[in-house]
């Protein structure tokens, strides 16, 4: 993508020569040859530099940058004076004091000029790709909220010092609370209570967090409840850490459901190890990234492609933006993002029932070996 430039000067001679010096492939010269045009053409433009000549009739230089650094579109568009004004010291503090990064006085000396202009252009490109991975990690984070949100399990995020920090709307909905009671909540002392409604650990000597520092996953052994306002509502959790890029513990995100009885709890370790693949395909649901709808339930999975109990009939060819919550942190990640295409698609004997068959399109080696460490677990 080209950078623009651009070239204020009252005499069209100067904009030739300045052009002759600057021009190059990867670079856009604008040019005007008044400070009323210069500010038009920078309201419209995306500039990565101004060179501005000081005098000029009607409007010199100085008001010129006085008027961009009063305007929030223009304000940050670097000024490099180019002047033929004396050098005292009084005019280049005005310069400064106008906005101005740098002066250049005439007559211009080529070699100095390219060396500025291409230190003012490589920052330019740098804050253009900071805002470009800003820009896309802000779309992560909207899409991964947006799958946490849309999961019909229950899902509670807390920091590492125990705080709630997330809770979608099932979770909402078990413990009867609103979203902006329960974050900033002590995550101990809502769902790790006693039958008497006792809270069993703090967050120092929780075994959840002891567990998940280590990098291991936990779920509850002993009986725990949460108070829903009508009571109290025995509890089967489900933890896994959450690290930053540096693999350090920065929180847990917890699975939480209503147990059906004291067994239930007892016995989640048991199940998990005899059915394995059927509870990883009980708890991976899979979402429409754009929307965050349900799309379908996991069937089979494999590094090509994987086999859904679909929510709708989904024509072959047709391409989606998909996401899944993993049952597990796996490299570090709790959820993976893809892109895959129907291959088949066919209606089960119950109405609004269909199995559906997609291939990946285009899987990137990080979520293809997510895939794999995925099928290797379980």
């Amino acid at each position: 993508m080209k950078q623009n430039i651009l070239v204020v000067d009252d005499h069209r001679e100067n904009l030739i020569a300045l052009e002759a010096i600057l021009e190059g492939d990867s670079r856009n010269l604008v040019m005007a040859q008044s400070g009323n045009e210069a500010l038009n053409l920078a309201l419209k433009h995306d500039f990565a530099l101004a060179l501005l000549d000081v005098q000029m009739p009607d409007m010199d230089g100085f008001e010129v940058a006085e008027l961009m650094r009063q305007n929030k579109k223009t304000r940050n568009i670097p000024i490099i004076f180019v002047t033929a004004i004396s050098k005292e010291q009084k005019y280049v503090f005005r310069g400064y004091e106008c906005g101005a990064v740098d002066y250049l006085f005439k007559p211009i000396d080529q070699k100095i000029l390219e060396a500025k202009v291409n230190v003012f252009l490589e920052l330019d490109m740098q804050r253009r790709k900071l805002q470009k991975a800003v820009v896309q990690m802000k779309r992560l984070k909207d899409e991964n909220e947006r799958l946490l949100h849309a999961l019909g399990e229950a899902l509670v995020g807390a920091n590492a010092r125990g705080q709630i920090t997330f809770c979608n709307e099932a979770a909402c909905a078990l413990i009867n609370r609103d979203r902006d009671s329960l974050v900033g909540q002590d995550i101990s002392a809502l769902l790790f209570n006693d039958d008497a409604g006792k809270q069993r650990w703090q967050w120092k000597d929780n075994p959840l967090r002891l567990a998940c520092e280590k990098g291991e996953g936990w779920k509850n052994e002993h009986s725990l409840y949460a108070d829903d306002g009508n009571g109290l509502v025995s509890l089967a959790l489900r933890a896994n850490a959450i690290n930053d890029d540096n693999g350090d513990f920065t929180g847990v995100i917890v699975v939480v459901r209503q147990a059906e009885d004291e067994n239930d709890v007892r016995d989640s370790r048991k199940d998990h190890r005899r059915h394995p693949r059927k509870k990883l395909f009980r708890e991976m649901v899979v979402f429409d990234r754009s929307t965050g709808g349900n799309v379908g339930r996991l069937m089979n999975l494999s590094p090509d492609g994987f086999k859904l109990f679909a929510r709708r009939d989904i024509k072959p060819g047709e391409q989606l933006h998909l996401g899944m919550v993993l049952p597990d942190q796996i490299a570090g990640v709790n959820t993976i993002s893809f892109d895959a295409k129907s291959v088949w698609c066919e209606n089960l004997d119950a109405p609004g029932e269909f199995q559906a068959g997609f291939q990946f399109v285009d899987l990137n080696p990080v979520t293809r070996q997510v895939i794999e460490n995925l099928m290797d677990k379980y």
